[in-house]
């Protein structure tokens, strides 16, 4: 009985590791003590997983916000790589960590806590990237030359992805990570 009981111990702490985590595709976001989806969070978001609440985790994360505009969260100022999306009219805490000015705005970097669905992290965001990298090689050069991924800046790479995504075997949700990939590899970023 003793070893059946540790052998649940050891499985249920090797199922949700706490720190610092990977998000491995587009996740739903809760407010603590409801089931109603209020945002999601896009692959490869740096989270904090704090705890297990239920059959969700806990979790806070990091982006830049504008005043006026607090529910599109963003990787960096100035570039619409979106970390997470708030549904309008949800209401949520965030802590202002700083505040910068870029390009005449204000962007304020915020770190906020909201709860997720536990299976949907990873350790590794460079294994992601990988994933991302192999779908770009063996989809984007079908029909053309590769491009270099530091062709085009932050904010084309989104609409060019989604222009091209019907002639290819990309899913719609793989595409995110793609997206997320070449935005972040783009020639604005460095």
């Amino acid at each position: 009985m003793v070893k059946g009981k540790l052998l649940c111990i050891i499985a249920c702490f090797t199922t949700i590791s706490f720190g610092v985590d990977y998000t491995t595709s587009v996740s739903s976001l809760y407010n603590e003590g409801s089931q109603k989806v209020v945002g999601r969070l896009l692959p490869t978001v740096e989270v904090e997983i704090i705890e297990k609440v239920g059959d969700k985790v806990k979790i806070t994360f990091e982006g830049y916000i504008q005043d006026g505009a607090e529910n599109a969260i963003y990787f960096v100022p100035n570039r619409r790589i979106l970390v997470a999306g708030i549904t309008k009219n949800t209401k949520f805490d965030y802590e202002v960590v700083d505040t910068i000015k870029d390009n005449g705005k204000v962007w304020k970097k915020i770190k906020t806590t909201f709860l997720s669905d536990e299976d949907e992290f990873t350790k590794d965001v460079n294994m992601l990237y990988k994933q991302a990298d192999t779908m770009y090689v063996d989809n984007c050069s079908i029909c053309h030359a590769l491009h270099d991924k530091k062709e085009f800046n932050a904010n084309q790479w989104p609409s060019i992805v989604n222009s091209m995504l019907s002639r290819t075997a990309i899913s719609k949700q793989d595409s995110y990570i793609l997206i997320q990939y070449l935005q972040k590899n783009a020639k604005d970023m460095q």
